[in-house]
């Protein structure tokens, strides 16, 4: 397996970045998943380049365009808190099958790894599903990077149409991802999580790193449209005991895996057949 970039450092400086831009804009998704595969059977850059790129199996049209993709995957999916992420996060990706549940582990991904993503996704995006919106209007997430682009002296360069674009694409990217629906208008989806999501969620959650033993009190499941209360409900399940052991007190949910995080992939299989 590649051994790709973990972030060790306790504390690193927020960085906004544009790539949002580019995700979005690629055609294919299947492209990011091919790419994410190739890294996780430790194929390596080379591979990609010469049997995904250079042969352009998805069509698109410049090498320029290609080579800002691929740089872009990088940035947003390779990269990686702890080793056990790493492990967890490839060993799905080994797979062909989990179409859904791999569009979940993006969007978890992604807002891992980049800051503006996770700050959409949390300040504007959840805010609107909260207070009970069913449509998302674009105009909501403008605003926030405009306020953003005054306070943060490394996004002060963009212009306004770089955050329109930003914003549009921001859509874009969740509609890909299962997250929202509708072509003009976009709309929240309602999000179906199955045993097997549910289950993996908690050991890419828990793969982070993260000294609080709560999986309630893990910052990245404010970026989740579901309910809280459920979620704690289906968590609780004995269905699910066989994945992990939990120990309750009041709202409290600690959770002790039973499983290496390289494993679960494997293990939900062998159980949940007809439903991979």
């Amino acid at each position: 397996m590649n051994k790709r970039k973990i972030n060790s450092n306790k504390k690193t400086k927020p960085v906004y970045t544009s790539d949002i831009n580019v995700i979005a804009s690629i055609p294919d998704f299947n492209l990011i998943n091919d790419v994410i595969s190739a890294f996780a059977h430790g194929k390596g850059e080379a591979y990609i380049n010469k049997e995904i790129f250079k042969q352009n199996i998805y069509g698109i049209r410049t090498l320029k365009s290609r080579e800002r993709f691929l740089s872009a995957i990088k940035k947003v999916f390779i990269k990686f808190k702890t080793e056990e992420h790493q492990k967890v996060f490839y060993a799905l990706f080994t797979q062909n099958n989990f179409v859904n549940l791999k569009r979940v582990a993006l969007y978890f991904q992604f807002a891992f790894n980049d800051q503006l993503f996770y700050e959409l996704n949390t300040k504007v995006y959840m805010k609107l599903y909260k207070a009970g919106r069913l449509t998302v209007p674009k105009d909501e997430f403008t605003a926030y990077i405009y306020d953003l682009r005054d306070k943060k002296t490394d996004i002060q360069n963009w212009s306004n149409s770089t955050i329109d674009i930003i914003a549009s694409k921001y859509l874009t990217l969740l509609k890909k991802l299962g997250f929202l629906k509708g072509r003009f208008r976009k709309e929240f989806c309602a999000l179906d999580l199955d045993d097997p999501t549910i289950v993996y969620m908690v050991y890419l959650l828990k793969s982070l790193g993260n000294i609080n033993p709560d999986i309630m009190k893990n910052p990245y499941l404010d970026i989740l449209p579901y309910s809280n209360d459920n979620l704690y409900r289906r968590i609780k399940k004995i269905s699910l005991v066989d994945y992990f052991k939990i120990y309750t007190l009041g709202y409290d949910l600690k959770v002790n895996l039973k499983y290496k995080f390289e494993e679960i992939i494997n293990v939900i299989i062998q159980n949940y057949r007809s439903k991979v």
